[in-house]
């Protein structure tokens, strides 16, 4: 049996471990929750460690660097080493690899109708907490759409935005007006959503359900934004504020960084470095919120690293960092410009602090003949990069492991390496359960004979469960998999806790063939 040894090992260990006297719960066999009453997930889409370090050197220390329980993630698909954000959303929404591409499904790579997986949003709703998904990105961009959607394509963005209607998060905020047609905004508002289209909407919203699309696409980078559009962290204290209002029981909200990765697949050093920092004021922001409570776990990751920016090109002191603070636009803006028959040079001269040489002209030149559309802001974006005392390994997701960070009860430091899953599993314990399970090798073989022969049942079988979480392998997990549909997943542990769990006999002859994978944890 493959089982999550290195969760045992977290909670053991600390990194989000055991929180305070959680464990002490007071409710029934079958109640839910623990210490922790509200959840923030904060993801730096593509933020690897060098945009990190190379935003402290422009911008001095961040706050997520001050933040002491750090553990490093793995962030592998079930595609292979390198991940798309669809596939690491997935997986830290639910706890399940997948595909690249796939959003919080469990299916063959050209599945059309695969096994929809809950995720931990959704059981939150479950335990009557309000709900909420803010990012820079289009709402049903992959990252927010992991959380609550679930389809076999990540381009299906209509129909996620169609499943949010139907979907009770109480807040969704970013860009993506586009990908709501007239009829799907209205049944948005028959179901409550107040539709917010700008900053002064957002600052004047009444007290319904918000929906706040801030763009037609993404949210312009920080570089380019307006007044006109509220910032990465005035929506997401606009959405705690609301959540606090409409969750007795608490709340889990999602917030990403996520022009982070886009700048960095743009190799724009100066727009990495400002959508780090805008997303570095959300941990600020989430740190204060916590400082004087017992009761709010916050998280801090990054879904995959992009682009292998490395801090610095050379020896010593290589990185302009004045030129780069006081960069007034993002590479996508100057190639408009460009396009828009402005210089080379001043287009790019006139916004960052760089001197071309001829050489730099004609190759940014040669790019405006190419028939990749993100020929020209590449170009742009290599040569601004030399000037500027960084380099890049290319222009795509790379596939080394993540920081992952913590704050909130008894957080502690850990050393370990785990999987973006485990973490997934991890953060759900806390949320169900207030702790992790904690038993030793004989009681838990124990355990698992007891659950091969009768099945699951009750509050400590659900949070054993969690361990589990994954395909059907063996007698155990077949027994865990409530639906008999070839997997555990959240929804079998809610069942376990709930008590919805089968007779041995009406379990007979509903196995099915379990879905494998040689990426498989």
């Amino acid at each position: 049996m493959q089982r999550r040894q290195f969760v045992t090992a977290l909670g053991a260990t600390g990194l989000l471990g055991a929180t305070g006297s959680a464990g002490a719960h007071s409710g029934g066999a079958d109640s839910r929750g623990g210490d922790i009453e509200n959840v923030i997930v904060l993801i730096g889409d593509g933020m690897g460690f060098d945009p990190i370090e190379v935003t402290s050197v422009v911008h001095g220390d961040l706050s997520l660097q001050s933040m002491t329980g750090v553990g490093y993630t793995r962030t592998n698909s079930r595609s292979g080493e390198v991940t798309d954000s669809a596939a690491a959303g997935t997986a830290l929404a639910t706890g399940h690899k997948a595909y690249n591409g796939q959003i919080s499904v469990r299916g063959d790579e050209d599945d059309d109708d695969p096994t929809a997986l809950l995720t931990q949003l959704e059981l939150a709703q479950s335990c009557g907490k309000a709900t909420g998904l803010v990012s820079t990105t289009r709402i049903t961009h992959a990252t927010p759409a992991a959380f609550a959607s679930h389809v076999p394509d990540r381009d299906m963005e209509e129909a996620i935005a169609e499943q949010y209607v139907d979907s009770d998060v109480d807040v969704l905020m970013g860009g993506g007006r586009r990908e709501f047609s007239d009829d799907v905004l209205e049944r948005m508002r028959e179901a409550g959503y107040e539709v917010l289209l700008d900053a002064d909407d957002l600052q004047n919203a009444g007290e319904d359900r918000l929906l706040g699309l801030f763009a037609d696409s993404h949210v312009p980078y920080t570089l380019d934004r307006d007044g006109s559009v509220p910032s990465l962290p005035e929506m997401t204290a606009a959405a705690v504020d609301r959540l606090e209002d409409d969750g007795d029981d608490g709340f889990f909200l999602m917030v990403e960084g996520g022009r982070i990765d886009h700048a960095e697949h743009g190799n724009d050093v100066q727009s990495t470095v400002a959508e780090t920092r805008e997303f570095d004021a959300v941990v600020d922001w989430a740190l204060e919120y916590v400082a004087d409570r017992d009761d709010t776990l916050v998280v801090v990751a990054s879904d995959h690293e992009t682009g292998g920016l490395a801090t610095g090109s050379g020896y010593g002191s290589p990185i302009d960092a004045e030129a780069i603070r006081n960069a007034e636009a993002s590479n996508e803006a100057v190639a408009e410009a460009v396009e828009g028959d402005e210089s080379i040079s001043g287009a790019i001269e006139g916004r960052v602090d760089v001197d071309l040489t001829d050489d730099d002209i004609d190759r940014i030149d040669d790019a405006t003949e190419a028939d990749d559309p993100y020929a020209l802001s590449n170009a742009i974006g290599a040569v601004v990069s030399d000037h500027l005392g960084v380099s890049w390994a290319s222009d795509v997701h790379t596939g080394p492991a993540q920081t992952v960070m913590a704050a909130g009860p008894d957080v502690d430091p850990f050393n370990g390496w785990i999987h973006h899953t485990d973490l997934s599993v991890t953060v759900t314990a806390l949320l169900l359960f207030g702790r992790l399970a904690d038993v030793d090798e004989d009681e838990r073989e124990a355990w698992e004979r007891t659950i091969a022969k009768n099945g699951p049942t009750g509050r400590r079988d659900a949070c054993l469960a969690l361990e589990y979480v994954g395909p059907v392998t063996d007698d155990v997990t077949a027994a865990l998999d409530l639906d008999g549909n070839g997997v555990v997943d959240y929804r079998d542990v809610l069942g376990i806790l709930e008590g919805d769990v089968p007779s041995p006999a009406a379990r007979v002859g509903r196995r099915r063939e379990a879905p494998y994978s040689a990426h498989d944890v």
